[in-house]
């Protein structure tokens, strides 16, 4: 009796530790479709970089298809690179030196491929966000009367997509609102389904205004629909 009671505090013990490891484990998921458990996950601008089991591992973004981070419940899928088709036609002054940084940026920028961006949701209508932690300029001294400290924000950029279809942009203006551009983009995106419709009219003409959370769920419950009526 007393080896069967310890036999089972054992599995419980073990199933436990699975779970509990599981659930810290992130995930990367490469172009045979094969999941990969990895504990630890880095991106350069052309590689990915994993640990697993204190071992090291690259890819390059060629290689990986997406990427999950279970720990804050995000999941990042490559997708071709907005910026890749960017093209600098403004001639610049060679003594603006602000503007020849930002064009040296630019120019980096729209030679990387592919990019992760986050999805915010999983079905036919993707929507996407490009997160990017930037800092404010702080202005006048520590100390005195006027001062504004420099603070971090995040810098969101929104796309929909179709399946695998290129990102149209929705929002560049940080955090997700169903304004009316937004509004018109849902209208043709969530098209074939009346009561979507009917729904995100009402969102739209509602205050105070819908956000992020409410269109995530929206497009969702379309995705859902879509699905059960194949």
């Amino acid at each position: 009796m007393k080896k069967s009671i310890l036999k089972h505090i054992v599995i419980i013990a073990l199933v436990g530790y699975f779970n509990a490891n599981a659930q810290k484990s992130d995930y990367i998921v490469i172009k045979a479709n094969d999941t990969i458990r990895v504990d630890k996950i880095t991106l350069t601008d052309k590689e990915v970089k994993t640990i697993t089991n204190g071992k090291k591992k690259k890819y390059s973004f060629e290689d990986v298809v997406s990427y999950y981070d279970l720990k804050d419940n995000k999941a990042f899928e490559r997708v071709l690179n907005p910026d890749k088709q960017k093209i600098e036609t403004t001639k610049i002054d060679r003594y603006d030196y602000k503007k020849l940084e930002s064009s040296h940026i630019e120019t980096y920028e729209s030679g990387i491929t592919y990019k992760f961006f986050e999805r915010l949701t999983d079905g036919k209508v993707k929507l996407f966000v490009d997160s990017t932690e930037r800092m404010t300029r702080g202005s006048g001294i520590p100390g005195q009367s006027g001062y504004t400290p420099a603070a971090a924000y995040d810098d969101r950029i929104y796309y929909l997509a179709i399946y695998d279809s290129k990102l149209e942009l929705v929002s560049d203006s940080g955090a997700l609102k169903l304004k009316k551009n937004v509004y018109e983009l849902l209208k043709i995106y969530l098209y074939g389904n009346n009561e979507i419709a009917n729904r995100l009219h009402t969102l739209f003409t509602s205050k105070p205004i819908a956000k992020e959370a409410a269109i995530i769920t929206l497009i969702n419950d379309n995705n859902n629909w879509v699905k059960s009526n194949k």
